[in-house]
């Protein structure tokens, strides 16, 4: 991604990723010390293609991503939060995320079998 424009305030730059109007944010950790540079970067690759390709990142989904290099769990990774919802997956490879998007963002259903923890944000989704 380009810098922003010389002069661009934080705001601008906020209105322009729709900041504020979205419905999930998904972060990434992509190591390396939960997974290999190699096995974070593959994820957080696909992750942003895919977003971009399945149109998630628009209405109605307003899908925003992070890529961190630490979400403290440091074993199992890649490790993938999507917020509000508070559901922690782990092993997250470009398989996983794949079935998350279609499942748990796109369908509202989470993927069980690669649940790590869950614990929704308090105040949200009232």
């Amino acid at each position: 991604m380009a810098k922003p424009a010389p002069g661009t305030t934080p705001q601008l730059q906020a209105a322009l990723y729709n900041v504020g109007k979205l419905k999930r944010h998904i972060l990434l950790c992509a190591g390396p010390d939960c997974c290999s540079a190699t096995e974070g970067e593959a994820a957080w690759a696909y992750l942003k293609r895919r977003i971009a390709e399945m149109g998630l990142a628009g209405d109605p989904f307003g899908v925003f991503r992070t890529k961190c290099h630490c979400l403290r769990i440091c074993v199992g990774g890649p490790i993938m939060v999507v917020y509000p919802d508070g559901v922690w997956y782990r092993g997250t490879s470009p398989e996983v995320i794949e079935r998350i998007l279609q499942e748990h963002v796109q369908g509202g259903r989470v993927v069980e079998e690669w649940v790590l923890a869950r614990g929704a944000l308090p105040g949200c989704g009232e």
